[in-house]
C-alpha cells in the first residue's frame, strides 16, 4: 500500500508543479490570441459612444471572433494593431476613453469626422503613437498634457475643432519627435509655448498671445462743452481721417504680410529641400531615419541580384534587412543628373508627409556621394499587377470581392492625396503596377515618384508629360495640364484592369477595330454583354450587377473632358454603395460627343524624345517592372 501511494504522491505533485508553471507562464508570457482578444474588447469599447450612421463599423463585433486585425480600418502587424484609419466616415458621438488600451497603436486617424467631448487623457498611454489626427471634428475642452507623454509622437493634428484652454507646455518641452504640429481654428487661450519645429500652426486662435500684434485705438476724450473754431475743427477732422487713412493702410500691408508669411509656412510643411539644414546628429530628416550606405549594401547583399523586386524608369527595388526589418530600398537611377535628384526630393517631401493605410509610408533614406536611396516597407503580396495574374488550385487570387476591396480602398487613399491634404498631391501614374498588397491584402498606393504638390486655389499644374503610354489622359497630352481630375483618368483605367485581369489595355488589331478599350466596354455595357469583358479566371464567380456598376464607374472617370469626370469623393461613395445614382450618372453624361483624337499622334506631336532611354523607361515600362513585391 506503501508503494503505491508514493508514486501517487509524485503523480500530484507533478501535476501541482506542472500547473503552476502553466498559470505563471499565463501571467508572464500572454499568448497572441490573448493580446488580440483585449485589443479586440478594446475597439468594441471604442465602437460603443460612437454613432455610425453608415456601419462602417459593422464588422467591429465579438461575434466575428477575438482576432480584430480582419475588422474593417485596422491594420496589424505580427499580431498587434498598428493602424486605425477612421477618416472622412461621418462618425459622431465621442472617443472613449479606451482607445489608450491599444499600447501598441502608431496611427490614429480619426479627421473629417463630426466625434464631439473630450480627448481622452488615456491618449497618453499609447507610448507608441507616431501620427494622431484629430482635425475637422467637434472636440472640445483642453489638450490633454498627457499627449506630452508621447516620446515618438511626430505629427499632431488638432486643427477645425472646438479646443479651449492653453496648449499644454509639456507639448513643447517633452515630447522631442514632435515634427509638425497644428492646433489652428479652435478657441485656445494662454501664450504660446516654444517648440523645436517650425511646422506649428496657431492661426485661428484669436485669444492665443504671441500670434501677432493687435492694435488698439485710443478711445477721443470728450468734448469740454466750448465750441471751437471752425478751421480748428476742420483741421482736426482733416488730421483724423489722415490718421485713419495712413492706419488702414499699414493695416493692409500688415494683413498681406501676414497672409504670404502663413502662405509661405504652409509651403514650408511639404518643403523639406535643405537637407543639411534638417539633418540632426542622430541621423534622421524630420522624422525619417538616415542609414548610411554600408548599412543599405549589406541589407540587400551589396545590391545582389537575387534582391530584386522590381525595376522602373527612376529606380531598381531591392529587398532588403535593417534593423530585424525586411524592407525595400529603391535605389534610384541617374543619381548624377538632376531629374535623379529631383525625383529623390520629390518623394522625400510628398511620401513621408502623406499618411493613410493605404499609401506606401517612407521610412528611411540613404545619401552617399552620387547614391540616393529610399527605404519602404516591405509588401509580402507584391503588386495588384502581379496577384491579377495569379492562380492558386485553379482559383484566381484575387476574387471579385476583393478587387472590389482593392477598388475602394485605393480610392480612398487618393481621395486623402486630392482633399485632404494642403497642399494637395497629384500622383499622376496611378495603374495596377503601383498599387502594392499588405499581408491581408489591402491596396497600398505606391510610386509617388511623378507626384506634384499643387495649392487648393490651383486648378492643375503645367509640367512635362509623364506617365505610362496608353494611360496619359487627353489634357496631358494636348496641354501638358495634371489636376486631380489626371488621377481619376488613370483611376479608372485602373478598374478595367480589375475587371478585366489583363497585363495591359492594349486591345489586339482582330480583337476589336472600332477602338480601344473604352470603347469596348462602352460598346458592351450597351448591348448587357459585359460578361464577355470580365476577366475569364474569374468565371461566373462575379456579382453581374456590381460588374456593370463597376464599369459605369470607369467610364466616368475616363470622359474626354475632366469637367464631365466625378471627384474622387464621389468615387468613394459610389465604390462605398453610398451613392446609389451610379447608373442614372452615366446615363446622364454617355452620349456627350468626345474628339476622341488620336493619341499616338498627339503623343508625338508635343515632341517625346524617344531617343532618350529614361523618357522611354518612365512612360513605357510595365506594371511589374516599376513596383515590385515590396
Amino acid at each position: 500500500m506503501g508503494g503505491r501511494g508514493a508514486p501517487e504522491a509524485t503523480r500530484r505533485l507533478v501535476v501541482a508543479v506542472v500547473g503552476v508553471v502553466v498559470a505563471v507562464a499565463a501571467v508572464l508570457c500572454p499568448t497572441a490570441a490573448g493580446k488580440l482578444g483585449k485589443q479586440a474588447k478594446a475597439l468594441v469599447a471604442i465602437k460603443a459612444p460612437l454613432h455610425d450612421p453608415g456601419n462602417v463599423l459593422w464588422d467591429w463585433d465579438l461575434k466575428f471572433g477575438n482576432d480584430p486585425c480582419h475588422w474593417s480600418m485596422v491594420t496589424c502587424q505580427k499580431g498587434q494593431i498598428q493602424e486605425l484609419s477612421m477618416t472622412n466616415k461621418n462618425l459622431s458621438g465621442t472617443l472613449s476613453p479606451a482607445v489608450g488600451k491599444l499600447r501598441s497603436l502608431r496611427y490614429l486617424l480619426l479627421s473629417h469626422n463630426a466625434i464631439s467631448g473630450r480627448i481622452p487623457d488615456t491618449v497618453g498611454r499609447m507610448t507608441l503613437l507616431e501620427v494622431l489626427d484629430l482635425s475637422n471634428n467637434h472636440f472640445s475642452g483642453s489638450i490633454p498634457s498627457t499627449l506630452g507623454h508621447l516620446a515618438k509622437l511626430q505629427y499632431l493634428k488638432l486643427n477645425n475643432n472646438s479646443l479651449s484652454g492653453p496648449i499644454p507646455e509639456s507639448l513643447g518641452t517633452d515630447a522631442p519627435m514632435i515634427f509638425s504640429l497644428d492646433v489652428s481654428f479652435n478657441n485656445l487661450s494662454g501664450h504660446r509655448p516654444t517648440f523645436r519645429t517650425w511646422n506649428v500652426f496657431f492661426e485661428g486662435n484669436p485669444f492665443l498671445s504671441d500670434i501677432g500684434s493687435e492694435s488698439i485705438a485710443p478711445p477721443l476724450g470728450p468734448k469740454d462743452g466750448k465750441e471751437g473754431d471752425l478751421q480748428v475743427m476742420s483741421k482736426d477732422i482733416f488730421i483724423l481721417l489722415l490718421c485713419i487713412g495712413i492706419g488702414c493702410s499699414l493695416v493692409a500691408v500688415v494683413a498681406g504680410a501676414v497672409l504670404f508669411w502663413r502662405r509661405r509656412q504652409r509651403e514650408r510643411v511639404f518643403a523639406v529641400a535643405d537637407v543639411s539644414v534638417q539633418h540632426d546628429p542622430e541621423g534622421c530628416l524630420g522624422h525619417l531615419k538616415q542609414y548610411k550606405f554600408k548599412e543599405i549594401r549589406k541589407a540587400t547583399n551589396n545590391f545582389s541580384q537575387t534582391n530584386i523586386l522590381g525595376e522602373g524608369g527612376y529606380g531598381i527595388v531591392y529587398k532588403g534587412d535593417l534593423d530585424g526589418t525586411t524592407v525595400a530600398v529603391k535605389r534610384l537611377k541617374d543619381r548624377d543628373s538632376v531629374v535623379g535628384d529631383d525625383q529623390f526630393h520629390t518623394e522625400i517631401e510628398v511620401i513621408s508627409l502623406a499618411v493613410h493605410r493605404n499609401l506606401l509610408h517612407l521610412t528611411g533614406y540613404c545619401i552617399a556621394n552620387n547614391e540616393r536611396l529610399l527605404v519602404y516597407p516591405y509588401m509580402p503580396n507584391g503588386t495588384v499587377a502581379s496577384k491579377l495574374k495569379e492562380c492558386v488550385n485553379g482559383e484566381p487570387t484575387l476574387d471579385w470581392p476583393r478587387r472590389k476591396r482593392i477598388a475602394l480602398g485605393a480610392s480612398q487613399g487618393l481621395l486623402y492625396l486630392h482633399e485632404q491634404c494642403d497642399p494637395k498631391i497629384i500622383h499622376r501614374d496611378i495603374k495596377a503596377s503601383n498599387v502594392l498588397l499588405d499581408e491581408y491584402l489591402e491596396a497600398v498606393v505606391a510610386d509617388f515618384g511623378l507626384a506634384k504638390l499643387v495649392d487648393h486655389w490651383m486648378s492643375h499644374v503645367v509640367t512635362s508629360v509623364r506617365g505610362t503610354l496608353g494611360r496619359i489622359p487627353p489634357e496631358c497630352f494636348k496641354f501638358c495640364h495634371a489636376s486631380e481630375k489626371t488621377d481619376v483618368f488613370c483611376f479608372g483605367l485602373f478598374l478595367m484592369e480589375l475587371v478585366t485581369g489583363r497585363v495591359t489595355l492594349e486591345l489586339h488589331e482582330n480583337e476589336y477595330e472600332k477602338g480601344g478599350i473604352l470603347e469596348l466596354a462602352k460598346e458592351l455595357l450597351e448591348q448587357s454583354k459585359l460578361s464577355m469583358f470580365v476577366d475569364r479566371k474569374l468565371g461566373s464567380n462575379y456579382d453581374s450587377a456590381e460588374l456593370e456598376e463597376l464599369v459605369q464607374i470607369a467610364l466616368l472617370c475616363t470622359m474626354y473632358r475632366p469637367c464631365h469626370r466625378p471627384k474622387m469623393s464621389e468615387i468613394v461613395k459610389m465604390l462605398e454603395g453610398g451613392d446609389g445614382g451610379v447608373a442614372e450618372k452615366w446615363e446622364s453624361v454617355k452620349n456627350i460627343e468626345d474628339p476622341n483624337p488620336d493619341w499616338s499622334q498627339e503623343f508625338v506631336s508635343i515632341g517625346i524624345n524617344y531617343d532618350d532611354e529614361n523618357q522611354r523607361n518612365s512612360i513605357e515600362l510595365q506594371a511589374i517592372e516599376l513596383s515590385g513585391p515590396r
